[in-house]
């Protein structure tokens, strides 16, 4: 039974330790969204090329119309 309440202390104690850690984290975390699609990281997924994809094809409409 103690070592049941000593993980869940330890685990508690734990997110305490991160909370605290995450507040005094300085930094933008704001993200960044575009990218050029000839250096996607992406790619064996195939989510990149389909984000290019549909990125070309509104440039396309943007220009016709």
């Amino acid at each position: 039974m103690s070592f049941a309440v000593l993980s869940i202390a330890a685990l508690l104690l734990l997110g305490v330790v991160a909370a605290v850690a995450s507040y005094f984290q300085g930094g933008n975390d704001e993200i960044a969204v575009g990218h050029d699609c000839s250096t996607c990281t992406s790619a064996d997924d195939g989510s990149c090329k389909l984000h290019c994809l549909i990125e070309e094809k509104r440039k396309n409409e943007e220009l016709k119309g």
